[in-house]
């Protein structure tokens, strides 16, 4: 039989079958009034809701939560827009019947299929939010970089975010399922807000009876590694950088924990002064290591200004080749020499002492000045005999300079310029004198500024040092001056003693800051910074770790043989009743957040890791802990998704 529509007293559309249009009514007259003898809410078997020609399946509802209910309010006005023109009905009208029709047809296919109905409901509005949320935190992310890490960086920020996806979802729900938006929005927010901390307090407990049992320890130790990168601020590509460089620079030694700053720093420390297999590992490990920083820092400056040998090797060396070029030198120059004629050195004493080379007119002594420049003279005449050959006026010579370097500034004034004219006469004298000479002078410089580095490091000031080693040009006397200038701090870090003493310290001042760029060997300045910079992170490492009171300590091998806290007993005793309760709520967090000794065993091997197989556990680790947050976030996508669009996504 064919079906009619029929619409009842109270405006509502009935589907009714019989012979024809007036059977179907007879037949719906008489379910009425039998309906009424019988009480409200009775229906007729023949009739159902008007659903028009809608047909809905699991697809179509899930399509339609995955978009908030937004596809059947458009399917119902492009529908309308086509209808109206053709029918009585006005396009509000027609849109009306359309979407009654189509809200029948979910109502009856939810009725006959409660369970997959609400599966499709949910998992639609579960697909929907998720991917509406991954679209909108990309675009806040481009938009707004600075307000999206900000958001990101904190628990309040990520609970705010939170609440603004569920108002967005729970408002568009509501829209799209013709419900109060208001109403949605506040549903919204609201199971938005409370996502995460009801996920937090309920992974909390999780965390908290795997603990006891042993379960979930390495997914726990992972997601602290992965907290403490984070708040030092570093990405998993510093840290594996700073590893590496490490090792290129030598220091294997260096780990993550040193490499994550004070984050690393205070983690390592919170473990190393609690119960655990591996509070002597690190111990062990901290000292060993500290032990060697002398060595490791003597190899660095060694390495950096290019000195293996110390200001004295270098001075000796440097003498002896001076002494053999001399040898060499100065021989084929007394070979291939002529006369000497050192007349015009005569003439340069006379001036002073004004005499024209007689004896003195009286007995009165000569003073420190006319006694040297008089002896000067007398080692080339002796007012009758002039010195002409080329050994005995090149004595002479080296006389004067020997004279010339022990005397006071004013008898230097007098003698220098009688040297110089007789080491013209020499040059005269002999075609190669002048390269002899100035051989001995350069290497006489080289062997002189290893003094002077010396001096440099030990009382200079970086605005005399640096100029002074800047003018020397020649490669041979700056590296003169940096086996000079690095000796003292080789000899202190030699005399230092301690494993627990910090030898890198006295390195990392304003004055070296300034001078160890300066005098490094070409090329090698940054790396002999950053190792000391690293050497000092060590120790940091080492004294937040094993430095200090060792009251934590001691408490933490106590709690290894007894049940209770000595400390918070000790608190108690002493009525330092608000340490107690702080200290016992510490211990009730640890046990909450399932921190227990095989947890902080885990974390702190990754933390000790080295370039090379610990880098690889590190990564390990970060992949793990990514994995399970991102995870977790999809999961609470998925509770903020379904539950703010439920009421919305069931009702219909």
């Amino acid at each position: 039989m064919p079906d009619f529509e029929i619409t009842g007293p109270d405006g509502k559309k009935w589907v009714v079958s019989g012979d024809n249009a007036e059977g179907a009514y007879q037949a719906f007259q008489k379910h009425l009034s039998s309906g009424a003898a019988q009480g409200a809410g009775s229906q007729p078997a023949a009739t159902n809701p008007d659903t028009g020609t809608q047909k809905v399946d699991a697809s179509t509802v899930y399509v339609d939560e995955m978009l908030f209910g937004l596809p059947g309010k458009a399917s119902a006005a492009l529908n309308a827009a086509i209808r109206s023109p053709f029918t009585d009905k006005t396009f509000g009208e027609e849109y009306d019947t359309i979407r009654n029709q189509y809200n029948n047809a979910r109502e009856r296919y939810a009725e006959e299929n409660p369970v997959t109905n609400a599966a499709a409901s949910i998992g639609g509005a579960i697909h929907g939010g998720g991917a509406v949320n991954a679209i909108a935190g990309r675009a806040i992310t481009q938009a707004a970089p600075r307000a999206a890490q900000a958001l990101q960086s904190t628990y309040a920020g990520r609970m705010a975010g939170d609440a603004a996806s569920g108002i967005a979802q729970g408002a568009a729900s509501a829209y799209g399922h013709d419900e109060n938006v208001g109403v949605g929005a506040t549903i919204g927010g609201v199971v938005g807000g409370l996502a995460r901390p009801v996920m937090s307090a309920g992974g909390a407990v999780l965390d908290s009876a795997g603990g006891l049992v042993g379960l979930g320890n390495a997914g726990r130790a992972n997601r602290a590694i992965a907290e403490a990168v984070s708040r030092s601020g570093q990405t998993r590509d510093d840290v594996q950088d700073a590893l590496f460089r490490a090792a290129q620079d030598g220091q294997t030694e260096f780990t993550v924990a040193d490499a994550l700053g004070n984050s690393g720093q205070r983690m390592l420390t919170g473990i190393v002064r609690s119960p655990g297999d591996m509070r002597q590992t690190i111990t062990e490990t901290l000292q060993r290591r500290q032990a060697g920083q002398g060595r490791r820092l003597q190899n660095a400056l060694v390495e950096g200004f290019g000195t293996p040998q110390t200001k004295a090797q270098t001075e000796t060396a440097l003498t002896a080749l001076r002494k053999a070029d001399a040898g060499t030198n100065y021989t084929a120059a007394r070979q291939g020499a002529g006369a000497v004629n050192p007349s015009n050195a005569i003439t340069r004493a006379d001036e002073f002492l004004g005499t024209g080379g007689s004896l003195p007119l009286t007995n009165i002594s000569d003073d420190s000045v006319e006694g040297a420049v008089r002896r000067a003279r007398s080692l080339l005449t002796d007012g009758e005999n002039v010195v002409s050959d080329f050994d005995t006026a090149f004595r002479a010579k080296v006389e004067l300079d020997n004279m010339i370097e022990n005397a006071s500034p004013t008898i230097q004034g007098r003698l220098i310029p009688i040297r110089n004219e007789l080491d013209k006469a020499l040059e005269k004298s002999s075609d190669v004198y002048a390269n002899a000479r100035d051989t001995f002078r350069r290497q006489s410089q080289d062997i002189e500024a290893a003094n002077i580095g010396r001096d440099a490091a030990m009382r200079g000031r970086v605005e005399d040092t640096v100029p002074r080693f800047q003018s020397m040009q020649r490669p041979e006397q700056q590296a003169s001056f940096r086996a000079g200038y690095v000796d003292p701090y080789i000899e202190d870090l030699q005399k230092t003693a301690g494993p627990a003493t910090n030898r890198a310290r006295p390195l990392i001042t304003d004055a070296t800051g300034v001078e160890f760029p300066a005098f490094a060997a070409p090329g090698r300045g940054q790396q002999m910074q950053d190792r000391i910079g690293r050497e000092q992170r060590m120790f940091e490492t080492y004294n937040a770790a094993l430095g200090g009171s060792k009251t934590a300590d001691n408490a933490a091998d106590q709690l290894d043989v007894q049940s209770f806290d000595p400390t918070m007993f000790g608190m108690v005793m002493s009525g330092n009743f608000p340490g107690a309760a702080l200290r016992g709520l510490q211990n009730g967090i640890n046990t909450i957040q399932g921190r227990n000794s095989q947890t902080r065993d885990l974390a702190a091997r990754i933390l000790l890791g080295t370039n090379g197989n610990g880098t690889a556990a590190f990564h390990q680790a970060l992949d793990a802990a990514q994995t399970n947050e991102s995870l977790r976030e999809r999961i609470l996508r998925a509770m903020i998704s379904g539950t703010a669009t439920a009421p919305q996504s069931l009702a219909n």
